[in-house]
């Protein structure tokens, strides 16, 4: 047997250095112990250790590792919004999958890694921001995408309903703020069959003997 296959003794692959041969497998190839630079002691398939193995498996794990903590963000919460971007577009079972990756919204190949992602948008990131397409009918690409918080995003969603207000045509949460009147007393008025042009009409006291559904002699909101 050693005289007509090859000797590899004290040779190195990778980080494997072959020992001795411990005999043959049913396939007539033979079987080498190896050495690993990590300490670990092995048998090698001959064909193996000449074609493929680098390591005892070290290497594999080590590579894993380090493509988990490159970053050093884990932890992050841009991360954390960027394995949501990346899982309401691309994870069937997601919840949001139906709104996005069902409605055809994808990720940029560039994004794909988190690295990217954060090098094109992380200057512009504060604490308590989340991801913002631009245009809700496009993808997750670096010129469409904008840091935003809460109530923008919620401005910005495709169901919103838009009033129109003497600011102009604004979502009912936008015309809250201008008009100094809560959301719910927008949307009960609208419920009531109020016109829009009484919509945002200001709250009066009872007291100041004022009723919110009447105009004053120019129409105007009084």
């Amino acid at each position: 047997m050693t005289n007509k296959r090859k000797d590899l003794t004290g040779q190195r692959f990778g980080r494997l250095t072959a020992l001795r041969c411990v005999g043959v497998n049913s396939s007539g190839n033979t079987i080498w112990q190896v050495h690993c630079d990590c300490g670990t002691i092995k048998e090698v398939v001959s064909t193996n250790l000449q074609r493929n193995s680098r390591s005892c498996g070290c290497l594999h794990r080590e590579l894993l590792r380090t493509r988990r903590i490159s970053h050093g963000m884990r932890k992050h919460p841009a991360y954390n919004v960027w394995r949501g971007m990346r899982k309401r577009c691309q994870l069937t079972r997601n919840a949001s999958y139906v709104n996005y990756g069902g409605r055809g919204i994808k990720v940029c190949r560039r994004w794909q890694k988190f690295e990217n992602f954060w090098a094109d948008m992380g200057a512009t990131y504060k604490s308590g921001l989340s991801i913002e397409r631009k245009n809700n009918a496009g993808d997750y690409t670096p010129h469409n995408c904008v840091w935003a918080d809460a109530f923008t995003q919620a401005n910005n969603r495709r169901t919103n309903v838009r009033i129109q207000t003497p600011w102009g045509s604004l979502t009912v949460a936008q015309a809250a703020r201008r008009s100094g009147l809560d959301k719910e007393t927008i949307y009960k008025r609208q419920e009531q069959g109020w016109s829009e042009e009484d919509l945002l009409r200001p709250l009066w006291s009872r007291k100041a003997g004022y009723n919110a559904r009447k105009r004053n002699e120019h129409g105007q909101f009084a």
